[in-house]
């Protein structure tokens, strides 16, 4: 058996070593826990405190999402 073909019969690397650790499944794609209505009342009442207490004014920018599509 050739080197190579040697290499290809070994199993791909799982990095658990030797198999100490069962396979784990992937995690199915994450869905959102928060529609986007709760997201920016949660947002609202986020800058609404932090505005309290920190007494900042309508002087300092805050951060925004700008719509379309990402550079």
């Amino acid at each position: 058996m050739s080197p190579y073909e040697r290499l290809m019969a070994e199993a791909l690397p799982t990095g658990t070593f030797g198999h100490a650790e069962p396979v784990r499944p992937r995690p199915a794609e994450r869905v959102s826990l928060w529609t986007p209505d709760e997201q920016a009342a949660h947002v609202a009442a986020l800058v609404a405190e932090l505005d309290r207490l920190e007494g900042r004014g309508t002087g300092k920018p805050r951060l925004r999402v700008i719509e379309g599509e990402a550079a």
